[in-house]
């Protein structure tokens, strides 16, 4: 009897300690549910900025957790004016990009990714917008936030509205191009294998300014630290690299003063034939000659034959000279 009782007690004990450690179990899963981190807007959510500044975009999340959280800024094309790569850029990789996440965590709306680094609630994403050559109404993007699919954490309804306004300059930008391709031996060739230079001199023949190792090449001039004065300006050819083609490399020349309406392009492609060579190949006339006159704000250049050909107003980028002024 007393064996019986003893089971009996066993058997209760028992069925007492699962009721328990079941209990326990759904304790301990309750506790474990943990609440995700939630992003909001840290600062407004309509930005403005002129061409040449980043809008920054400010976040920050309601608590902080051990691992990145990803998120993505989704451009809501509709109702946007600006376009994406042309008058801004969005840091980070584009969703729908198989190098950028991984394929399981691709799908939903293509959005430009950025991440919050662990252990971090603040944060900003710095949206770079570009100086337009010309004078514009102002443009917008909007932008609506997502989580990425990796869902660590969860945004309710953000938007932002960016407008970027136009910016105007007092300098001179001057641009030299040569876009476009030849056939060489049956090959496609990039003219931008063809070395074309900018060169500035000053009235006492001395090399002020230069860009040799671009495609197109620039040169800015900085109407705040330029002297007022007379200028020579050299388009040229270097080199055609060993290609003789008959055939005339599609040279302009432009200047600009941006942000406004002062923009003039020249067909440069007579002066250029390839098969003459450049500077450097033996041609001692391959090159264009403008003159600049800089008085104040105000830009007059003239080409050889005495011709304006602008008259408005650019920065400058000092490089290495080659000292290859024309004669």
């Amino acid at each position: 009897m007393k064996q019986l009782v003893k089971y009996k007690f066993s058997i209760l004990a028992i069925l007492s300690l699962t009721i328990v450690f079941i209990a326990c179990n759904d304790d301990v899963e309750d506790l474990g549910k943990k609440e995700k981190p939630v992003l909001t807007a840290n600062g407004p959510t309509s930005v403005t900025v002129s061409e040449g500044n980043d809008a920054v975009l400010k976040f920050k999340l309601n608590k902080a957790i051990n691992k990145p959280i990803q998120y993505r800024l989704v451009i809501l094309n509709d109702e946007s004016s600006a376009t994406d790569q042309d008058d801004y850029v969005i840091p980070g990789c584009r969703s729908n990009d198989p190098g950028c996440v991984a394929i399981e965590e691709n799908g939903g709306p293509v959005g430009y990714i950025f991440e919050i680094p662990a252990y971090t609630t603040e944060y900003e994403v710095n949206i770079a917008t570009f100086f337009d050559d010309l004078g514009e109404q102002s443009e917008t993007l909007k932008l609506k936030v997502i989580s990425n699919r990796t869902l660590l954490g969860t945004v309710d309804e953000l938007y932002y509205d960016i407008t970027i306004n136009n910016s105007a300059t007092d300098d001179l930008h001057i641009r030299f191009n040569w876009n476009g391709t030849f056939t060489s031996g049956g090959n496609q060739i990039d003219n931008c294998d063809l070395d074309l230079d900018l060169e500035l001199y000053d009235s006492t023949g001395d090399l002020l300014d230069f860009s040799y190792f671009d495609c197109p090449e620039d040169l800015i001039l900085e109407t705040a630290t330029l002297a007022n004065g007379t200028y020579t300006l050299y388009a040229s050819l270097w080199t055609t690299a060993g290609y003789t083609e008959n055939v005339n490399i599609p040279a302009n020349i432009t200047f600009i003063k941006p942000g406004t309406a002062f923009n003039e392009s020249y067909d440069l492609s007579a002066f250029f034939p390839m098969q003459d060579g450049g500077l450097d190949d033996g041609n001692p006339n391959a090159g264009v000659e403008y003159t600049i006159v800089k008085l104040g704000t105000t830009y007059t250049i003239t080409n050889a034959n005495g011709d304006t050909v602008f008259q408005g107003r650019h920065s400058k980028n000092i490089k290495s000279s080659r000292g290859k002024k024309l004669k």
